[in-house]
């Protein structure tokens, strides 16, 4: 009789310490903390060249392209990360996107965002955003107006930097009726001129950048609108248009 209690007791013992065992591992969680998280980027509706990126964090960094739509994985640290994509035509591999003097900003399209990744699991979706203004240009004028006579556009943004941000430096290039530009980013408040000129110099100086703004355009926009520019000497007014909107606005010339 005293064994069957003893084994009795022995079996009530030994599950009793399964129980605890098993209540003691549902009450302790793994500490993930130094676990990479697994980032999904998702990009979509790239343009016309591929797209650099780059994620960078503490004692982190990563940079590889992508040339299509598509959608990829990478472990990056836990915490947050700053993500970045450029894509463009002749974009330096690291620093500002310079502009050189008499040319065209050359296309810049690019998102930058600072990335959360506190968990195991993270998402992010990339849009890029347009960073320059194609401006077109049609000067119509009296009969014998024409050449030798043509413009130029100047201004006081020299470079971009990769997330599309202006940065300081002398913009001229030369636009003639019927052609299109790419100008840069500008400041709202930043100077943008466009002049008249012959070959003996400038006859007429517009100031190109108050009359965009009078006529609604918007410098701030994630995504810059192209304009079309109408140039009537004859009667004296300039007409700016985009897909969405048109502003004539009266000029007193004198030629």
């Amino acid at each position: 009789m005293a064994s069957k209690y003893n084994l009795c007791t022995g079996r009530a013992a030994l599950l009793l310490l399964v129980c605890l065992s098993w209540a003691s591992c549902s009450l302790i969680k793994e500490d993930r903390t130094a676990c990479p998280c697994a980032l999904t980027v998702d990009i979509f509706d790239l343009p016309a060249y591929p797209v650099r990126f780059s994620l960078s964090g503490e004692e982190f960094y990563r940079e590889w392209e992508v040339a299509r739509d598509t959608s990829f994985m990478v472990r990056v640290p836990k915490g947050s990360v700053q993500l970045t994509a450029v894509a463009g035509a002749s974009l330096p591999r690291t620093g500002p996107v310079s502009i050189p003097y008499g040319y065209e900003c050359p296309p810049l399209y690019a998102h930058s965002q600072e990335v959360p990744t506190p968990e195991d699991t993270a998402r992010v979706q990339v849009q890029l955003h347009k960073h320059f203004c194609g401006l077109s240009l049609t000067v119509e004028g009296p009969p014998g107006w024409g050449e030798p006579y043509w413009t130029q556009i100047r201004g006081c943004v020299g470079a971009l930097e990769p997330v599309g941000t202006p940065e300081e430096g002398a913009f001229q290039c030369r636009l003639d009726s019927g052609d299109t530009i790419r100008l840069p980013r500008q400041w709202p408040e930043g100077e943008l001129w466009m002049d008249l000129t012959t070959p003996e110099g400038a006859v007429r100086s517009f100031a190109l950048g108050n009359y965009m703004l009078e006529a609604g355009y918007d410098w701030t926009a994630p995504d810059l609108e192209d304009l079309s520019l109408q140039l009537d000497l004859s009667l004296t007014a300039i007409t700016f248009r985009t897909t969405l909107w048109e502003k004539v606005i009266p000029l007193q010339i004198e030629i």
